[in-house]
């Protein structure tokens, strides 16, 4: 993917459980505080993360959300997956976590989903053995969100939508980079770029690590792609400027 992401569930985080304040319906209050960090890593940059200047609408920090879910079927607490599944769902309801990849493996810190659901597990099973008065769980959350674009594994993504793949991946041509066949079993895949020369993929990832032109011809690949905050729209224009290279 061309967008790297990195949660961190970090302090403070407050877990509450309030009895018989909640009108007769049990539920779950969720409420996150959210700082977003956005950076690049750009086409001859090194691998380096650069941060990006971002829309003015997403410089509205930090942002706060709460979800709020009644406990129609409270036995959901005695189940760890569906009690998992609740939080991540209620995580994704959020209006600036839409689009956010919320994946297990991108979270860092010590009260990541699992954990929040892991308390709900504890408490609802105290609850259900109880007396079962009405209560209202809280967990008031602040996450960092760092979402980094990869400009080079765009691009290649990008190249593959418009440009015309010549080459297949069982194919005895050779990448114009290391020379080995297309068909070696230890490389990814090629690629063709908008000036007809196929490289593969992870060649060309490296390459332009360093630089920002076709290896064979020169041919710019700049501008063909931009981080989706930034205010830069390039790949409406992509197809356009294309033309006009190879035009004149």
């Amino acid at each position: 993917m061309a967008v790297e992401t990195r949660i961190r569930a970090g302090a403070p985080t407050r877990f509450n459980k309030f009895d018989g304040e909640c009108g007769g319906v049990s539920s779950v209050h969720l409420r996150c505080t959210v700082t977003f960090e956005h950076a690049s890593r750009r086409l001859r940059g090194g691998g380096a993360a650069v941060p990006d200047r971002v829309k003015p609408e997403l410089q509205q920090l930090p942002w706060t959300s709460d979800e709020v879910r009644p406990l129609r079927d409270p036995s959901i607490l005695l189940r760890p997956d569906d009690t998992l599944r609740a939080v991540r769902d209620m995580l994704a309801a959020m209006p600036r976590l839409r689009g956010v990849d919320l994946s297990p493996a991108n979270w860092d810190g010590e009260h990541t989903p699992r954990v929040v659901a892991a308390w709900l597990q504890e408490q609802g099973s105290r609850w259900l053995s109880g007396a079962r008065r009405p209560c209202r769980f809280e967990v008031e959350a602040r996450l960092q969100v760092k979402q980094v674009f990869h400009e080079p594994r765009a691009v290649l993504q990008r190249c593959l939508e418009v440009a015309m793949q010549t080459v297949a991946p069982g194919s005895d041509e050779e990448c114009g980079i290391c020379l080995d066949e297309f068909r070696n079993g230890g490389k990814s895949g090629p690629v063709n770029l908008p000036c007809s020369h196929a490289f593969h993929r992870h060649c060309m990832l490296t390459w332009l690590d360093r630089g920002t032109n076709c290896p064979s011809c020169r041919y710019d690949l700049t501008g063909m792609v931009a981080a989706p905050w930034t205010s830069r729209t390039s790949n409406d224009t992509t197809t356009a400027r294309t033309r006009r290279r190879w035009r004149g």
